[in-house]
């Protein structure tokens, strides 16, 4: 036993030996390494725990603070990483952060946990001492420590949420910008300004240290949350709201989660269901201002929050078991940081190129180099293209692969060649004009350098075309313009477009094929200063003074343009910069040019002005959508316009995508902008390119590296629409023809080699190529999505009589012999017209007061039947009698449609059996005498030395300027033909312009039926209009309509007041299709009766049109309480009227071409609502529980009888068999039906079913903004069918039955050939009564209705409203 023993003992003791000294690491013992102990780190605690790890481990740890709390206390942070002292380019930065809800504890012991975890087993745990060598590692326990030191333990908030806010009352989670501010900008104002201290402490950190991966450590839920925590939709949760890197985040989210036994589960906190564990932060519930988001939009550092206890603060004898089950998903994490691909960013010399933007395509979002030039990225494994985009270099394209995960990222360097442009410096004039020429003479074949004309102080104006094949017009290139500095102290744009040259001059010679194919194909203008004198006062730091803005004659440039609205003081002297660009403008046809400005960032489009020149309104040019599509090129190509933020001296003034309209921004007239549009084939726009009017030069490489791009993506849109040449039949070029398209009323012209040019957004047109002395030709042309399309036109002389065979039903007085009538001669061409066509026409002259001084000639079917179904559309001649014009097109028009309707054309025809044309010639009696000055020439400017009839009219209705000496008569007759005739519409043809006048009441209305007209119409290029306006003209169609219930729309024949006779023809072929359809507006509106609920009409009834812009009262009637709406298509509200009944609203879908019959049912005052069709009803109540939404509306029978008991049932699209909620209507058919909050802004399928009736079925959009969609109406038909058929058929069927049974029944009896046998009793004498006596019966009478004679319902095929009694409009669901 003895040596056994002894070996015993000695193996024991050798054993132990080796157990002793035997390394273990912290992954299969960790309590050697480090035991976390089971207790909190109060703040007292923490500080000193963190400077004894720094001493104790000095080459490993760095403790420092980023600010301060509330109340005082440091925001500690602990650096980890090996040689802490030094510093390390190519190690990626990690962050924890923890405790900024200062009751969820969990996380702020943990980050104490981690740093002792970390510092102990570095050296001794392989993957430990890997980590910390090459990342950077910041651990953050506490955000909030004033919050810990208020906090206890607990699992729920404290009353006020003590301890969760900080302590001033602030949840920080809530305090951080957010994308989705309405006033979001980058200014420290916004940013900063009325933060918590502890809140701007961590954004100053996160926005100076450029992190790549970021955890913050919550509680109260288990789970992993990844942006964004907000969305634009504002709801408060169940709305998904991705980040450009959504699969990033959701790998990340993934990584912790799965590595967390528990979270992965995700149902550790009843009643959270997470699937694996992750969700995204707007789908759980919204956050708005959140760190997670701040942290990924303001600082390029992807983080996620983790939240990781269900109880917000636990006992802390559970803080070990915490520990356990997140040390390793906390490890697992932070190797995520070396996920992706890294590298330099270095310039041609391998200098490091800070604060480059590294850009992956596909994926908006950009990461930023630290001051060394270094990037990290995140990425999943894949195929990516990437560039680095820097102030002053170009930016190439690299594609790289990552490949599937490891643990170390995928290096890519980037090396940054030196941009084109040169060097960034301001340039006076010397400077500016050495450049200019040096350019021109370096790169001859591509430049050609000319001055426009001089300034006031004889400075040149310079302009340099870059072109390919420069100095003159090539046939089929279009032109295009960039003018800046047109306001001296306004310089980004000068020196923009320096750089823009030297950029496309050496890109060219370089062979970049963008380049290369847009000199090859458009001739650019680039004219850099406008106004060089105005430069040469001004100073470099001017933010946003007037010091140099005007001219050497105080002049604004921008002010002294001819303006459509009259002369101003600022433009009744041009200026000879202004006159030279005007010259420079007329003579190249230039197609599209944008005007660089300062002081603002916004794309700016026409009109600059408005009629009423108030600011705020918006003026819309006919070519708004090309003008918006324009706009929005530039402002989205832009690095930073679209984002619409203001600048910091006018922080409320925000442009949405930033883009506005010019007079809905501040209007001004005489601009350039709307000169160009006006007067030329140009289309531009304004660029306001930076806050900073004159920015020092070291700012310049930003706004280059800012609008280069937009810069180049603007001119290439110079080729969308469409273009092509007009050529004669002969095949020579047409110029000045002119090129129109239908929806846009404004037409371009061709230039002398016959080529032409037309922006236009994609879709579908109707173009016209028209000029004096040729027939005009229409083509459909489609525009495709992106480019443009060749159309060309060969136009053939004219021929009037091929012409009047084709469009005017060969009425050849129309266009041959033409010559101004006087009055007796207008009468007697009217009047035989009468004599020629009996059935349509009646001249009346002295039937009345007013057709005394007014003689009218009247078309409609069947003339002198009644008309007061009909509408009534008058045609006058001018108000004006220097306007004569317009009597010759109304005589004309009256022959063409009196031809039209005999030959049974079915428009014409149709057009009179549905409307009474009034054709009122002379308005004015000074017509003869303008007429008798006619000289054989053209008289575009004749005055006449008397007041004319518009003016003297206007004056009597306001009571204004009034004539002692005149009775007026004419003026009160006139009013009295308006109040007797009641026109639903009146048409004025004028002349001296092309323009179209209509009220501005309902102006939404008016200018749709304008459109009609100038959309169909050809404008001349004979004559030039003059922009001076008549404001007593607008004013008197104003006042027309507003006091007299008239709606006038006066049109502009030409542009000359009174042309030449031989014109008229040319007039009236022009304008001839423009008429016809303004006319043909009677074929859209809504008619019908009102009448009360037993069928009397309600002649004191009145229907008022009620919405945007749309305010119009319409009369019945007076025998059958008719009434007539002209409406352009569209949805239209109105109310119903009348004196002693309950107001009725109503609500109609006017179709194009289509006049709706439309009756109304009035219901008495004293009547009972709940019996009354379309009645008032109040509505039900409805509950406000946050996890609810609710459907109401009524279910009503096909004669809108309320449906008591109707079922109603709410289906989800996904599983539309099984319903997801149920409820029936009330006696007055009311009903709300109640279903889960998810389904908020989403589509739904609603059934409605009562018994006897057919079930009806809709699909309804759930409202997103309000937990209530009201005005659910349902309206079901009859079940007609018995034992499953029709009931005609069974009735049919059983009638045939019926008949075969007695048939057989009959001959049965037939076949028995017995004989009958009849047997007879007495009636009992006192049973005789009936038969004999003689006596009164009083007999019952009750009523008898036939259903044919019940007044018709306003309720039609299209489900009527049946209104509630609540603020909401009631609509049927599509």
């Amino acid at each position: 036993m003895g040596p056994c023993y002894t070996c015993i003992v000695i193996l024991f003791s050798l054993a132990l030996f080796i157990h002793e000294c035997a390394p273990r690491t912290a992954e299969k013992d960790y309590e050697d390494v480090f035991s976390p102990k089971a207790q909190y780190t109060t703040y007292k605690d923490l500080v000193k725990l963190f400077y004894d790890l720094q001493k104790l481990y000095p080459e490993l740890a760095k403790v420092y603070s980023i600010g301060k709390s509330v109340e005082g206390r440091d925001l500690l942070v602990i650096q980890i990483t090996s040689d802490v002292g030094e510093t390390h380019d190519t190690r990626p930065a990690f962050k924890y952060v923890a405790n900024m809800h200062g009751d969820e504890s969990v996380g702020r012991e943990l980050m104490v946990y981690l740093a002792q975890y970390l510092l102990k087993s570095y050296g001794k745990d392989e993957r430990v001492t890997k980590l910390v060598n090459y990342t950077e590692i910041h651990l953050m326990p506490s955000l909030n420590p004033d919050g810990f030191e208020s906090s206890s333990v607990g699992c729920e908030s404290q009353a006020n949420f003590i301890g969760r806010n900080n302590a001033k009352g602030v949840d920080l989670n809530r305090d951080f910008p957010d994308q989705f501010d309405r006033d979001s900008s980058d200014d420290e104002d916004y940013l900063f300004g009325g933060r918590q201290p502890e809140t701007v402490a961590l954004m100053k950190w996160v926005m100076s240290k450029q992190f790549v991966l970021s955890g913050n450590l919550h509680g109260g839920a288990i789970v992993a949350s990844y942006p964004y925590d907000d969305s634009i939709t504002g709801r408060d949760c169940c709305v998904e709201s991705p980040a450009p890197d959504d699969p990033v985040f959701k790998h990340l989210a993934h990584t912790f989660a799965s590595k967390h036994e528990v979270m992965r589960k995700g149902n550790a906190c009843p009643p959270d269901n997470f699937t694996g564990g992750v969700t995204n932060g707007a789908d759980w519930y919204s956050v708005k201002g959140g760190m997670q988001d701040f942290n990924y939009l303001r600082g390029g550092c992807f983080e996620v929050t983790f939240e990781l206890s269900c109880c917000k603060y636990p006992p802390p004898e559970e803080l070990p078991s915490y520990w356990l089950v997140n040390k390793e998903p906390l490890l697992a994490f932070m190797e995520q940081t070396h996920l992706g691909i890294k590298g330099y960013v270095l310039d041609e010399e391998k200098r490091p190129v800070k604060n480059a933007k590294v850009l992956v395509e596909g994926i908006n979002h950009l990461s930023k180099t630290t001051e060394r030039g270094v990037y990290w990225r995140l990425l999943l494994p894949g195929v990516y293209n990437v560039s680095a985009h820097a102030p002053g270099y170009d930016s190439p394209v690299l594609s790289v692969r990552v490949p599937q995960l490891t643990d170390v990222a995928t290096t890519l360097n980037v090396t940054l060649a030196k941009t084109a442009a040169g060097a960034f410096v301001h340039h006076a004039y010397d400077a500016m004009e050495k450049f200019l020429k040096d350019l021109s003479q370096e790169y001859k074949d591509i430049t050609k350098l000319t001055s426009i004309g001089k300034s006031v102080e004889g400075r040149e104006l310079y302009v340099l075309e870059v072109t390919k094949e420069p100095g003159k017009h090539l046939p089929g290139k279009p032109e295009f313009k960039y003018v800046a500095n047109m306001h001296g102290n306004e310089v980004i744009g000068r020196e923009l477009l320096l750089l823009l040259a030297k950029y496309l001059c050496q890109k060219y010679r370089e062979g970049d094929n963008r380049v290369q194919r847009m000199l090859n194909t458009t001739r650019i203008h680039l004219m850099p200063s406008m106004n060089p004198d105005g430069y040469e006062r001004s100073k470099v730091g001017d933010y946003s003074s007037m010091r140099g803005r005007a001219n050497a004659n105080h002049v604004d440039l921008n002010r002294n343009f001819p303006d459509q609205f009259g002369p101003t003081k600022d433009n009744l002297t041009p200026q000879p910069e202004t006159l030279a660009v005007m010259n420079w403008s007329l003579s190249i046809p230039f197609v599209l040019s944008a005007n660089l400005h300062g002081g603002a960032l916004v794309a700016n489009y026409p009109y600059d002005g408005n009629p009423s020149m108030e600011s705020g309104r918006a003026f819309l040019t006919p070519d708004n959508p090309v003008f918006l599509h324009l706009a929005h090129v530039y402002s989205d190509a832009h690095h930073k316009m679209h984002l619409g933020q203001p600048c910091k001296n006018i922080p409320d003034e925000r442009f949405p995508d930033g883009i506005t309209n010019g007079a809905q921004w501040y209007v001004l007239a005489g601009g350039m902008q709307d000169w160009n549009y006006l007067h030329t084939s140009d289309m531009e726009i304004t660029l306001e390119l930076g806050c900073y009017k004159f920015p020092p030069a070291e700012d310049l490489p930003m706004y280059w590296e800012d609008n280069r791009e937009a810069l180049l993506a603007f001119i290439e849109q110079v080729h969308a629409g469409i273009h092509g040449f007009v050529h004669s039949h002969i095949g020579h070029p047409l110029s000045n023809a002119t090129i129109t398209v239908d929806k846009f009323g404004r037409g371009v012209r061709s230039a002398p080699s016959g080529d032409y040019w037309r922006l236009l957004p994609s879709g579908r047109y109707n173009v016209t190529a028209s000029r004096h002395g040729y027939e005009s030709i229409t083509e459909e042309v489609t525009v495709p999505e992106n480019g443009s399309v060749s159309v060309n036109f060969t136009l053939m002389a004219d021929d009037p009589q091929h012409w009047s065979s084709a469009y005017d039903f060969r009425v050849l007085d129309n266009i041959m012999g033409t010559k101004y009538h006087t009055r007796p001669q207008l009468y007697e061409a009217l009047s035989e017209l009468e004599n020629k066509y009996p059935d349509i026409a009646e001249f009346r002259a002295g039937d009345a007061l007013t057709t005394s001084i007014f003689h009218q000639l009247k078309l409609t079917d069947q003339v002198g039947s009644p008309e007061e179904t009909k509408f009534h559309i008058a045609l006058i001649g001018s108000f004006y009698g220097s306007q004569p014009l317009g009597n010759e097109m109304l005589l004309n028009f009256a022959r063409h449609i009196a031809t039209a309707y005999t030959i049974g054309e079915p428009i014409h025809k149709k057009l009179l059996e549905t409307t009474v044309l009034h054709f009122i010639p002379n308005l004015d009696a000074l017509h003869d005498k303008i007429v008798q000055q006619y000289n054989g020439t053209d008289k575009c400017d004749v005055e006449p030395l008397e007041e004319e009839f518009g003016d003297s009219l206007y004056n009597y209705i306001t009571k204004k300027n009034l004539n002692p000496l005149s009775n007026y008569t004419r003026e009160k007759s006139f009013i009295s033909l308006l109040e007797s005739e009641k026109y639903d519409l009146v048409l004025e043809l004028a002349s001296g312009s092309e323009d179209v006048i209509y009220p501005e009441v309902s102006k939404d209305v008016y200018d749709k039926f304008a459109r009609r007209y100038q959309d169909n119409r050809t404008p001349s290029e004979k004559y030039e209009c003059s922009k001076a306006s008549n404001i007593v003209h607008g004013n008197l169609v104003d006042v027309l309509c507003e006091r007299y219930n008239t709606p006038v729309i006066s049109v502009g024949l030409s542009c000359c007041r009174m042309p030449v006779e031989s014109e008229i023809a040319y007039v009236w072929r022009y304008n001839l299709r423009g008429i016809m359809q303004f006319v043909e507006i009677a074929k859209t509106g809504v008619v019908g009766y009102v009448r009360n609920e037993l069928g009397a009409p309600m002649r004191s009834a009145s229907i008022a049109v009620m919405g945007r812009d749309v305010t119009r009262q319409y009369r019945v009637s007076r025998n059958l309480a008719h009434y007539r709406a002209l409406l352009p298509p569209g949805q239209y509200r109105a109310i119903v009227r009348c004196h002693g009944y309950r107001d009725q609203i109503v609500t109609w879908r006017v179709l194009d071409s289509v006049v709706k019959q439309k009756d109304i049912v009035l219901q008495r005052l004293d009547s009972e609502p709940e019996h009354i069709q379309g009645g008032l009803y109040n509505e039900l109540p409805v509950n406000s529980d946050p996890n609810t939404v609710y459907i109401t509306g009524l279910a009503l029978d096909h004669n809108s009888v309320p449906l008591k008991g109707a079922e109603l049932k709410i289906y989800p699209l996904t599983k539309p068999k099984t319903p997801i909620a149920t409820n029936t209507s009330d006696e007055l058919g009311r009903y709300l039906v109640a279903i889960p909050v998810t389904y908020m802004d989403k589509e739904v399928l609603v059934s409605a079913w009562a018994d006897g009736y057919i079930s009806s079925q809709r699909h309804i959009a759930v409202n997103g903004k309000d937990n209530v969609t009201p005005n659910v109406l349902f309206k079901l038909e009859k079940d007609d069918y018995v034992l499953g058929m029709p009931r005609l058929v069974f009735v049919m069927l059983a009638g045939v039955v019926g008949v075969c049974v007695v048939t057989l029944g009959a001959w049965c009896f037939g076949r028995r050939g017995v004989a009958r046998e009849y047997h007879f009793t007495q009636l009992p004498s006192d049973d005789k009564r009936l038969l004999c006596d003689d006596l009164n019966y009083e007999i019952v009478k009750k009523p008898y209705y036939d259903e044919e004679e019940i007044p018709p319902s306003e309720t039609d095929s299209e489900d009527e409203i049946v209104l509630l009694r609540s603020d909401r409009e009631w609509k049927p669901a599509e």
